[in-house]
């Protein structure tokens, strides 16, 4: 089985540049007690980002199809990925104009559009093998009970890097460092012209962030109904008592009242704030799946399974140039799954050990200020 990788895996994010957010201010039309509840603003509008989020679900249902013992057409994934051919069951989103790939973070040094490309031919070569139990250092599908995951020969879950790798490339990646930085919501962007049912490009800039977490608008502790993706995992830091969704949506209501209310010191404030609560939203998801790892640790399917989707959430964090974790540590934290192939590194979870899961679990939880709930995330 191929082996190559691109040599390209290795976390380095200075290439996102960290950019100054816009000093300008002015005085708010109306009190910051008069906040809404809900992301309920008048001319809003993220289809995009709505279509986006549809074709992501399109490809994990192809990616899935390798858990049945199917083989996965990696074609019709990359045609999927750049929305080429007419690749969907939806002539919505064929037409749509929109596309994943063009919005995956593409700079070299990083989980870019190159990287998920290769992981999806792969998991179409490899999937051949997908009719075979899995075993260390052969492919296939391990079960457990009645839940069954494709594997490739080192343990990793292909569906899990793609899914979660695309949610954190460009879902995490667009409101991090394109949507609610200077470029977008900076002096330079008109805020004074409406469209119907946009309202201004400022505006638009900001709800389009807001579309790529998967929310509804009424989003909350008692109605997470409707969320997906990244708001459907704020649920589990929620659970813990973090108070994670509202943390996020509160950004998220303030950004948008205060480009609305020309208030940009609120608007700043606000972007400031929403990346570091959306990063807590990827790693208590992360350090979770790192819990449910260790819980069910002598089973090959959950074990694995876990230990990709936590994978894919850490790697995920290298998307926000203000994370808060340094690239030192991050880099140590990705270390316990990973191995040297050759001049490059590749995920494994052959010899990852409890230990190094504990390791893991510590480094975040220390980093992120999370002892107190780690255990029970």
């Amino acid at each position: 089985m191929k082996k190559t990788l691109i040599a390209l895996m290795a976390i380095s994010i200075a290439a996102v540049s960290c950019k100054k957010e816009d000093p300008k201010t002015t005085t708010p039309s109306t009190p910051t007690t008069n906040l809404p509840t809900t992301y309920n603003f008048s001319n809003v509008s993220y289809d995009g980002q709505t279509a986006r989020l549809d074709m992501l679900a399109q490809i994990t249902t192809e990616l899935k199809k390798a858990n049945s013992g199917l083989q996965v057409d990696s074609a019709l994934l990359l045609a999927m990925y750049s929305n080429s051919g007419n690749p969907f069951n939806d002539t919505t989103l064929d037409n749509s104009g929109k596309q994943l790939k063009n919005k995956t973070y593409n700079n070299v040094g990083a989980f870019n559009s190159q990287y998920f490309e290769y992981l999806m031919k792969r998991q179409g070569d490899i999937s051949q093998f997908a009719s075979n139990t899995w075993s260390a250092g052969n492919a296939g599908v391990a079960t457990s009970g009645t839940k069954a995951y494709f594997f490739d020969e080192n343990g990793v879950e292909y569906t899990q890097l793609i899914e979660k790798g695309l949610m954190g490339g460009v879902f995490y990646y667009n409101i991090a460092e394109v949507y609610t930085r200077p470029g977008k919501i900076g002096a330079s962007v008109d805020n004074t012209t409406v469209t119907p049912g946009k309202g201004t490009d400022m505006e638009h800039h900001w709800d389009e962030a807001f579309g790529y977490f998967g929310a509804p608008i009424d989003f909350s502790s008692t109605n997470t109904t409707g969320s997906r993706y990244h708001a459907k995992y704020a649920i589990k830091g929620d659970d813990a008592g973090l108070g994670t969704i509202k943390k996020v949506m509160d950004q998220f209501i303030k950004g948008r009242y205060g480009i609305t209310n020309k208030n940009y010191t609120m608007r700043d404030a606000a972007a400031i704030d929403v990346r570091k609560e959306y990063e807590l939203v990827l790693v208590t998801t992360a350090i979770h799946y790192l819990n449910a790892a260790k819980t069910n640790f002598s089973d090959d399917a959950l074990r694995n399974h876990a230990l990709s989707e936590a994978y894919a959430f850490i790697f995920s964090l290298a998307y926000n140039s203000d994370k808060m974790i340094s690239n030192a540590d991050l880099t140590l934290v990705k270390g316990y799954f990973e191995v040297t192939a050759g001049p490059t590194t590749i995920p494994s979870l052959l010899n990852i050990t409890v230990a190094d899961i504990n390791a893991a679990i510590d480094k975040l939880s220390t980093v992120y200020n999370l002892d107190a709930v780690k255990s029970s995330l």
